[in-house]
């Protein structure tokens, strides 16, 4: 029977709508609304469907598993063609079972960013400049055991399940700078320090529920106690207080009503200046997540108090998206505030890894990875850096990180820095000295070109080829020496002391990760094209088997 050319082109049309209407289709089951708060198996198929659906902008793996072992599904999204000297972030929700409006909204924020990829600039900025880790849930067996409860409420109702299956609190169940640590770690815990030993997060979100304040470090004090009145609690500040306020605040003020500083409690009175707090002033928590990614991993990580609502009704969260989409998208944009280069030796050119980096008034520091980067947020102004490694000589690095332009859509501009270290020539009684005066080594580094998100292998050793270099002039210091002491950072504890105990507990820590960002985990699943494939590969085989059992 032979077809007429209507017929073959009907077919044809035919086809082309049939695909059409499944592309479609298949598209839409990776959509998630406002209606309901996901649980564990459909975010599972979620997650899986979305990052096939867009498998050169995202990644999906496991950090690991929860007690009763429910994987621990973290999303990675990027554009970068290149990954070296690209900072990674990460958002991470559902830390308390019975507190997933950050679940939520990571899984909304998720398909926002892959959605917007093409259509938005800002959001095309930021994923190419930007490796961004989304985290929905650190406690899915907490979440499996709890249920929305009826809002408003005070905020601290502790119906559902808090803690993991184990009932601990993972956040009260982190290594801690300033107590012991005696409570023992969990499974959830432990797959979180191995993610921040693999990863070089710069910075970090922790979202909870049951208040509406932006939380930053630290929680605990040198005499911590596990407190909820606020009038015997006082600030414990980080080296970096200037840094994580700016970051608190900039959220605070973006939320339609958090930057009020209404408690949820019934009278609503004031409680929180400006929608910010610090977490040791609020109530002191032992063993805390942020205060552990900052002391131990330079990460610098606040804390949201999302809701005054724990667990409300799913009707809530499309308006709780709402409030939060623009600070988040604002957040994030800031892992580009400040400076950020590479650690190279001056003789071979090759990247230095576990270097430390510091500033001279700030007693805290940051490591170089595995590649010799590096990456430190800093608001606008002039800073001293530090730069140390074993077996070269210290050098002093004066940075102008210069004020923003206002009408900057796509956020702060890193300022790059790369410093060069000369291997140490002579040996003296006190390696952790220089070998050279200060005056040797004091430079300042006037950047041209500060946007070099795409920096490559090649630019790098263009860097390293000469002090002449057309994106770096290296300006000596012809002033002689200078004071080490010069003015105060402000930052004292209650005996004036400038965390001295701080410091000596950080100076024990472990190292800091020094893997690449290039090196982060990748999709553990394989797409849907190759699943197909693999399909298709086991029909003739399968038809094999039938055939010669029947």
């Amino acid at each position: 029977m032979i077809m007429t050319m209507d017929t073959i082109k009907a077919l044809r049309s035919s086809a082309i709508v049939l695909a059409i209407v499944f592309a479609a289709s298949s598209a839409s089951h990776s959509r998630i609304g406002f209606d309901k708060y996901h649980n564990h198996k459909e975010m599972t198929n979620y997650l899986m469907q979305i990052t096939d659906e867009f498998p050169n902008i995202s990644s999906l793996y496991s950090i690991g598993k929860s007690v009763l072992k429910r994987e621990l599904w973290a999303v990675k999204l990027t554009t970068a063609s290149e990954l070296l000297g690209v900072p990674n972030i990460k958002i991470v929700g559902n830390i308390h079972g019975n507190e997933p409006v950050g679940r939520e909204i990571i899984l909304h924020l998720i398909q926002y960013l892959l959605d917007n990829n093409s259509k938005n600039k800002v959001i095309n900025n930021l994923l190419r400049t930007t490796v961004i880790h989304l985290l929905p849930s650190m406690n899915p067996d907490g979440f499996e055991m709890s249920a929305p409860q009826p809002c408003p409420n005070d905020g601290m109702h502790r119906l559902g399940s808090r803690g993991n299956a184990n009932t601990f609190d993972l956040n009260r169940n982190f290594p801690d700078v300033f107590n012991p640590h005696t409570v023992p770690l969990q499974p959830e815990t432990k797959a979180m320090m191995e993610w921040l030993k693999s990863v070089p997060f710069v910075m970090s979100l922790g979202l909870h529920g049951g208040a509406l304040v932006a939380n930053f470090p630290y929680d605990g004090s040198l005499d911590s106690e596990t407190s909820y009145n606020q009038n015997i609690n006082m600030e414990s500040l980080t080296p970096d207080d200037d840094v994580f306020r700016f970051l608190a605040k900039q959220y605070a003020d973006l939320h339609p009503t958090m930057h009020n500083g209404l408690s949820c409690d019934d009278d609503y009175s004031l409680k929180f200046k400006d929608g910010i707090t610090n977490g040791a002033a609020w109530y002191q928590v032992i063993g805390s997540m942020q205060d552990y990614n900052y002391v131990w991993h330079g990460c610098m990580e606040i804390t949201l108090e999302m809701s005054c609502c724990k667990y409300p009704p799913a009707s809530f969260l499309e308006s709780h998206w709402n409030d939060h989409l623009k600070p988040l998208l604002t957040w994030m944009q800031q892992a580009h505030r400040g400076v950020k280069g590479f650690v190279t030796n001056q003789i071979t050119g090759k990247p230095i890894p576990n270097a430390t980096v510091s500033l001279t008034d700030r007693e805290n520091y940051i490591n170089t990875t595995v590649n010799g980067e590096y990456w430190k947020i800093l608001l606008p102004g002039v800073y001293k850096l530090r730069v140390n490694a074993i077996g070269y000589d210290e050098k002093i690095v004066r940075v102008k990180v210069p004020e923003e332009r206002e009408d900057q859509e796509e956020g702060p501009r890193p300022q790059s820095v790369n410093v060069q270290l000369e291997p140490t020539k002579t040996k003296t009684a006190d390696s952790g000295r220089s070998t050279v005066s200060d005056s040797d080594h004091y430079n300042t580094h006037w950047v041209s070109d500060s946007d070099l998100h795409g920096v490559t292998d090649r630019a790098v050793a263009a860097v390293q080829k000469s002090s002449a270099d057309k994106r770096l002039w290296l300006l000596v210091d012809v002033e002689g020496k200078e004071k080490e002491d010069e003015g105060d950072d402000g930052h004292k504890g209650r005996s004036g002391n400038r965390y001295d105990d701080v410091n000596r507990l950080q100076s024990m820590r472990p190292p800091l990760p020094v893997q690449s960002s290039s090196s982060g985990p990748g999709n553990h699943f394989p797409s849907g094209e190759i699943r197909a494939v693999q399909i298709l590969c086991l029909l003739p085989f399968s038809y094999f088997v039938v055939h010669m059992l029947s």
